[in-house]
């Protein structure tokens, strides 16, 4: 059997907060509308396994060793932005909406319209490989809430490819 899970999260899936590289924390397999999705909490975030886990374990926050800004394809990004629509938490939605205006930026999604989702502003997207459609609620994000949420997608020292 294959799964297809993301890589840990650099958000806590209870608090919003940071999960700081080298920090200890937990990580889990929760079994959601038939798929199976990795959360990762705090240590101060946890408190016990979800409902419909299948595993979860303790770990250990990877240190980034590179030493340069690494460049992240648009490919690798859209990647990432398909695992978020799976089953976003209200954290993971501002990363979800960031990283589409992105890849609509970098041309690797195609708006094809604007419709409202429960009363909310969202956009209906394609990727420009015939990917989706993906429906993406427009959130009310400060520029400054923008460039914060970009910097802990890339870690600081990462740029997204032309």
């Amino acid at each position: 059997m294959d799964f297809n899970i993301r890589p840990m999260s650099k958000v806590c899936a209870a608090t919003g907060e940071l999960l700081v590289a080298g920090s200890e924390c937990w990580s889990a397999l929760v079994e959601e509308n038939g798929r199976t999705v990795r959360h990762d909490f705090s240590l101060d975030g946890w408190t016990g396994p979800p409902e419909a886990t299948v595993g979860y374990w303790r770990c250990q926050v990877p240190v980034d060793s590179s030493t340069g800004p690494q460049l992240i394809d648009p490919d690798s990004l859209f990647d990432y932005f398909v695992q978020l629509c799976e089953s976003p938490n209200t954290v993971e939605q501002d990363y979800q909406y960031v990283l589409a205006l992105l890849l609509l930026r970098k041309r690797r999604l195609i708006l094809e319209q604007t419709m409202e989702i429960d009363d909310r502003p969202a956009m209906r997207l394609n990727g420009s490989g015939g990917e989706g459609p993906f429906d993406v609620e427009e959130r009310e994000l400060t520029e400054q809430q923008i460039l914060q949420l970009q910097d802990q997608l890339f870690g600081g020292t990462t740029e997204a490819a032309a």
